[in-house]
């Protein structure tokens, strides 16, 4: 049954499942959480050392879209008080790589599943957990540090600690941090009677209740649902997965946190193939035409909007595309098209100039 509903996929024109999720059998809600741990773990084929691997891929994977310069600094908020600590941005340049004394204003590698919480202790002595790049943020060196280990919990406003023993990672970052512990829980929450549970969900959740299922949280599923992906997020995906070749699924596609535990409905970007509802399959199809091109690529979708288009560094070199642009000027390689829909919707797409 498998084989057939993917031979199907072309034919009824559904091309908002990539290619990379063929052999997923979506329509078995039991199996979901397993197989997208399977597909993960199989694509991750690329381990990244922590020093210069991670910071490499940092610095692309984090730019700062309205500056080029500079990093986003997650769970920062303010760029214009005094205080650095509280920093969304920072000069790319200005990283904690050691010998800089207090290092005050400079940002380092946040684990926002932290290392101490992971069973055993992630280690960035060698490629593994703990140098995991879909784990690891940009963030301000206070910031880290008050941040600590603490748990996740519900707030509202900016980051801040909550009772000194918990933490809430800011309205901003509510979502991008939901995505990132599911994404670890499908990846390293094996057990076997050496290692026990690596990176399970329900660890780092502040007296988490677990109504929809009880292997997530209800707060990281709420957090997926009110919070979808910024295109800041979905072409950081792109980017890590072009350096280790595993994508964040719930980066893809929030739903499918939906199918597989339950909870608050969250974005479905791919349509009533994954049975939600209000939905036209034509409205929200999208291609791209042709691919690869030397010159002219067309967008087709009749819910377009506007493109921005970046480097497979992540660096933003056109915006506000409209449906037929060319991309004469650049040398060969692979870009990655960020598509707006009317809908709200943000699609990726990979084109590649020859």
């Amino acid at each position: 049954m498998k084989k057939l509903l993917f031979f199907l996929l072309p034919f009824l024109g559904i091309a908002q499942i990539p290619s990379y999720y063929d052999g997923v059998d979506f329509s078995v809600r039991e199996d979901i959480e397993a197989e997208l741990s399977d597909l993960t773990i199989a694509k991750h084929t690329t381990f990244l050392r922590y020093t210069p691997g991670v910071w490499d891929v940092l610095k692309q994977a984090d730019l700062d879209p309205n500056d080029q310069n500079k990093v986003l600094l997650i769970y920062g908020y303010d760029d214009n008080d005094q205080d650095k600590k509280n920093d969304r941005t920072r000069s790319i340049s200005d990283t904690n790589n050691g010998g800089c004394g207090s290092c005050i204003g400079r940002w380092e590698r946040e684990h926002v599943y932290p290392q101490s919480l992971a069973v055993p202790r992630m280690s960035t002595d060698d490629p593994g957990t703990g140098t995991d790049a879909h784990n690891l943020r940009a963030v301000d060196r206070q910031m880290n540090s008050s941040r600590g280990n603490r748990l996740y919990t519900e707030n509202t406003g900016n980051a801040t600690t909550v009772g000194g023993s918990a933490f809430y990672p800011g309205d901003e970052w509510i979502g991008d941090i939901a995505r990132i512990i599911m994404y670890m829980h499908i990846r390293y929450n094996q057990t076997n009677s050496a290692l026990g549970t690596l990176c399970a969900a329900n660890v780092i959740a502040y007296d988490p209740t677990n109504v929809a299922n009880p292997n997530m949280p209800d707060l990281f599923l709420k957090w997926n649902a009110i919070d979808p992906p910024s295109e800041y997020e979905l072409v950081r995906n792109e980017v890590i997965a072009e350096a280790q070749g595993n994508r964040n699924p719930f980066i893809d596609n929030p739903y499918l946190a939906t199918l597989a535990w339950g909870g608050q409905d969250a974005l479905n970007t791919w349509g009533n193939f994954l049975n939600t509802t209000n939905y036209v399959q034509e409205e929200i199809t999208v291609d791209v035409t042709p691919n690869p091109s030397t010159d002219v690529v067309n967008i087709i979708s009749k819910q377009f909007k506007s493109a921005n288009l970046y480097n497979i560094q992540g660096m933003l070199i056109q915006s506000d595309l409209k449906d037929k642009f060319s991309i004469a000027q650049y040398p060969a390689g692979i870009y990655i098209l960020a598509i707006h829909l009317d809908n709200g919707t943000i699609v990726t797409k990979k084109i590649i100039k020859k």
